[in-house]
């Protein structure tokens, strides 16, 4: 099953997925037009992915409640010492950091949350990364984890907030029944493939995205900020969203045109009016009506 058959299953049982995710929701901008639920389903699934891929490329992973963490694992190699490798402290950071490089690697991974690892008979390695010694607390699964917000989810989707929730919490609850009762499953986020063959998960991260994970620095990718700390406090979270791909994920269209093609629309339904299905009155067979004479 995909996730195009996951939706159908997710509407066809009402009784076990409610939410809104059911019914067709008013869009935030008027411009949209309110899309049916299964197309719900892919306008937020769609967001989803783009919102999780643009924050692994900013060196952060994403913990998806009750599915799993989308992050990394950092392989480093072995290092020369310094007094064997030349290391020249005149040189700028930046030919320092590229110099070295090599030795840092990234491997994206994904880690099932417990509450999925309940219904899975296989999955990856219970360690499958390496949690950093600072990190103390039970969500933290790799390098500067975040939950999954759906607040810039809903704005892309032009949906509310609490839609985006309600799509989230049917579709991990679905995934954790299909397996429960033996489906096989192929979830496909466009930057990764999760399958789940009798009740075994693996998963499998496209390499271009590999590819583009490992093409900067990745001293610079863990870094919190690409900005210095007195810009980062400066730059408005609306110049920050304008650089966002989530913000050119749907085109606005013009509301004068579709202002336009909706006067039209309803100059169409009164000129399509059937007359002939009007009540019937005989008020013009009782009464004369006095026409006003023309002067020429």
């Amino acid at each position: 099953m995909n996730l195009d058959d996951i939706y159908n299953w997710i509407l066809q049982h009402p009784q076990n997925y409610p939410g809104k995710q059911q019914e067709s929701q008013p869009r935030t901008v008027q411009s949209y037009k309110p899309l049916e639920p299964k197309a719900q389903f892919h306008i937020i699934i769609k967001a989803t992915a783009e919102y999780i891929k643009e924050k692994m490329l900013n060196g952060n992973g994403v913990n998806m409640k009750e599915l799993g963490a989308f992050t990394m694992e950092v392989i480093s190699d072995y290092v020369k010492p310094l007094q064997h490798s030349g290391f020249n402290m005149t040189q700028d950071l930046a030919i320092q950091r590229a110099d070295r490089k090599h030795v840092h690697q990234i491997r994206p991974c994904f880690v099932p949350d417990n509450a999925f690892k309940y219904f899975l008979a296989r999955y990856p390695g219970k360690e499958e990364i390496t949690k950093p010694l600072s990190q103390h607390s039970i969500y933290q699964k790799g390098f500067g984890m975040n939950f999954c917000n759906a607040g810039p989810i809903a704005a892309s989707s032009y949906l509310g907030k609490d839609v985006v929730q309600s799509v989230h919490t049917s579709l991990i609850k679905a995934i954790h029944d299909l397996t429960r009762l033996g489906h096989d499953l192929n979830i496909d986020f466009g930057f990764i493939k999760i399958s789940v063959q009798n009740r075994d998960l693996k998963y499998k991260y496209d390499q271009s995205f590999i590819q583009r994970l490992n093409q900067t620095d990745y001293e610079l990718k863990m870094r919190k900020s690409d900005l210095g700390t007195s810009q980062h406090w400066t730059t408005t979270y609306q110049e920050k969203w304008s650089k966002s791909t989530l913000n050119h994920l749907l085109t606005r269209p013009n509301p004068n045109q579709v202002q336009e093609n909706y006067e039209k629309s309803m100059a169409l339904k009164i000129m399509s009016l059937d007359l002939n299905t009007a009540e019937q009155t005989n008020y013009s067979k009782k009464q004369k009506v006095q026409l006003p004479t023309l002067n020429k």
